[in-house]
């Protein structure tokens, strides 16, 4: 659940970031859709698509308070569609591949938490 709570936050703040300083805004330049679309329709993209993965990260991480079986295979799709998304977002840089190995650890660890949540429990009484 931390690893959720910090991406969450990390959505939200980088959306906060590019709309506070157009100078962070450079991670956009050079990418697919701001080529296709411009610049500002490039923002608002990236706003669009960070604010809908902050949503249903936020979704899941209910479900995972809930313990619901659900919920962690939401966070594997939602992560694994926002790295694809990513690569027409924003350039391939060192940045690229931090963030991508932050993906993978979120997918080890909600395949894990599915494990133990489908995992037989052993009654005490």
């Amino acid at each position: 659940m931390l690893f959720l709570i910090v991406n969450v936050i990390g959505d939200i703040g980088n959306v906060a970031f590019w709309w506070a300083s157009p100078s962070s805004r450079l991670s956009l330049n050079p990418s697919i859709i701001r080529n296709a679309v411009g610049a500002d329709n490039a923002l608002l993209a990236g706003t669009i698509v960070l604010s809908i993965v902050a949503i249903v990260y936020i979704v899941s991480l209910f479900g995972l308070m809930k313990k619901l079986k659900w919920a962690p295979f939401l966070i594997i799709a939602i992560s694994v569609a926002n790295r694809a998304i990513a690569v027409f977002l924003h350039q391939i840089s060192f940045a690229f591949i931090f963030w991508a190995v932050w993906t993978a650890i979120l997918v080890v660890v909600s395949y894990l938490d599915y494990r133990k949540m489908k995992a037989p429990r052993l009654s005490t009484t």
